[in-house]
């Protein structure tokens, strides 16, 4: 499975048409279309986006007209966890594959290392020291497999899996958000503001998570980009877990 960096491009699309696009690349392995894909993109505009679970929640009318006030549209994802907010200062990596799955339920944890490990490589590279998978205690939508740069959270993980039509494989999608302007206090911000408007009394840490352009000021992310795609295009495969393949891989940027 190859490709040539040149077809590894970002796109800038509306957090809409993002979230939409990463719903067609799963879908394409589950109706049996393709057996990978790649997309990186990064929001022309700004949502917080939350599970759609969010609708029952007491308060969240008003929260949704507060947040749209401030600029904040309210968008709804499929995967769970907490409101994350989407932004220009965001770039999102969608990685699918179709696999063929053992029994055990190690399946979850091999995904999140299958796009973890290339990412945390390709930041060891650039330079960036203490980088691994883990928890962020105070990050919004913290999980086990966060990439971390000295235990603060760069980039929030999700996977979603489903069965390929009229087969026993299955696709995978497995996202990863990085935070690489802004400052973190900024995004935390919304969040707690919808935390509060809602009347949850949880509320999340700046100081739990870090952006690109802190550990690495003067990198263009833009142009490092390709060589992450590159990586999770290149990396291997773990028993247990075996990627469906073709002749030749599709790969889509």
């Amino acid at each position: 499975m190859s490709a040539s960096m040149e077809t590894f491009e970002l796109q800038r699309l509306t957090v809409e048409t993002g979230l939409a696009l990463e719903e067609t690349l799963l879908e394409s392995i589950c109706q049996g279309e393709s057996r990978f894909g790649l997309v990186a993109w990064s929001p022309t505009d700004r949502a917080l986006v939350m599970p759609r679970r969010h609708e029952r929640v007491a308060g969240f009318p008003e929260a949704r007209r507060a947040l749209s006030e401030r600029g904040w549209p309210i968008r709804f994802r499929a995967t769970g966890g907490t409101p994350v907010p989407q932004s220009p200062a965001v770039v999102n990596v969608a990685l699918a594959l179709r696999c063929q799955v053992g029994s055990s339920a190690a399946h979850l944890e091999w995904g999140y290392h299958r796009l973890g490990d290339p990412w945390c490589a390709w930041l060891a590279a650039l330079g960036v020291r203490y980088v691994d998978l883990g928890s962020a205690p105070g990050a919004y939508c913290d999980g086990r497999f966060n990439v971390r740069i000295g235990g603060r959270k760069l980039v929030g993980t999700a996977q979603r899996w489903r069965r390929v039509r009229g087969s026993r494989d299955m696709a995978m999608l497995a996202h990863g958000a990085m935070q690489v302007g802004d400052t973190p206090e900024a995004l935390v911000a919304v969040v707690n503001a919808y935390q509060a408007t809602v009347g949850d009394p949880q509320r999340f840490a700046a100081g739990s998570h870090v952006a690109l352009s802190q550990a690495l000021p003067d990198l263009a992310p833009e142009a490092a980009l390709p060589e992450l795609l590159e990586r999770l295009v290149a990396t291997p495969h773990a028993h247990g877990v075996q990627p469906v393949t073709g002749d030749r891989g599709e790969a889509r940027s």
